[in-house]
């Protein structure tokens, strides 16, 4: 029984990563259902399962659109398998609504800046983070990368290249807090900002924007003309008007 156990895991581990490099598309049908049913199963095998419920219901989707009823009546399935699997087209269904909807798209610094304030909230401190952006201008990810002191935060270019690459998506917002009540961009923040927009256009990347809050106001680099353009095609700085 122990060399079944060890062969079994053996067997998920590879089911696992050969899905996380080539999707669950490159699965037949019956092994999708049997990595669907790890989630509900953390020790069983779900093979013979899997090849229970394609037999009953005939195909893939015919498995996913049986009822409840239906599927705790075939052997192995119990009823938190048949509620994972039953939830699977609705899920689906509601992500694709989630996906391409245009509610809570942060379509206008207004926007922006009332999603970014209560994240500094009450801080005393200078810090900073990354939005990553998806086409929908809807927030995919959100990436603290650094907290400094009372009067500045200091970031690494790396750090922040870093960070949008793990956000996979191509617009990325940045913004840092002044605790002094004052949102107004210093020099070291007009040339660190140059230096990242650079830095991300190196890997076809746009910011979109970098942000200060204060308290109650902020300041957008965007809007205020300040913010450097990187043309991906020739590789070129485009400084704001008024700057050299």
């Amino acid at each position: 029984m122990a060399g079944q156990n060890i062969s079994h895991e053996g067997h998920r581990q590879r089911m696992r990563a050969r899905v996380e490099q080539y999707g669950l598309e490159s699965l037949a049908p019956h092994e999708a259902l049997e990595y669907l049913l790890y989630i509900t199963n953390a020790r069983r095998d779900t093979n013979g399962i899997a090849h229970a419920l394609l037999e009953r219901f005939g195909s893939f989707a015919g498995v996913l659109e049986a009822s409840e009823e239906e599927l705790c009546r075939v052997p192995g399935v119990g009823p938190a398998s048949a509620r994972m699997l039953h939830l699977l087209p609705e899920v689906s269904r509601y992500y694709e609504h989630s996906r391409t909807s245009t509610e809570g798209a942060l379509t206008t610094t207004e926007r922006l800046a009332a999603y970014l304030k209560p994240r500094f909230a009450g801080a005393k401190q200078e810090k900073a983070l990354l939005l990553s952006l998806d086409s929908r201008s809807r927030v995919k990810s959100v990436y603290w990368l650094k907290e400094g002191n009372a009067r500045m935060v200091s970031l690494e270019v790396k750090d922040v290249v870093s960070a949008a690459l793990r956000g996979g998506t191509e617009s990325v917002v940045l913004c840092h807090n002044h605790p002094n009540g004052v949102p107004l961009p210093s020099r070291e923040d007009l040339a660190a900002t140059e230096n990242i927009v650079r830095a991300l256009g190196l890997v076809k990347i746009r910011l979109r924007d970098h942000i200060i809050l204060a308290e109650n106001d902020y300041f957008s680099m965007r809007e205020s003309n300040r913010l450097p353009f990187y043309d991906f095609e020739t590789g070129a700085m485009l400084r704001p008007y008024g700057r050299e």
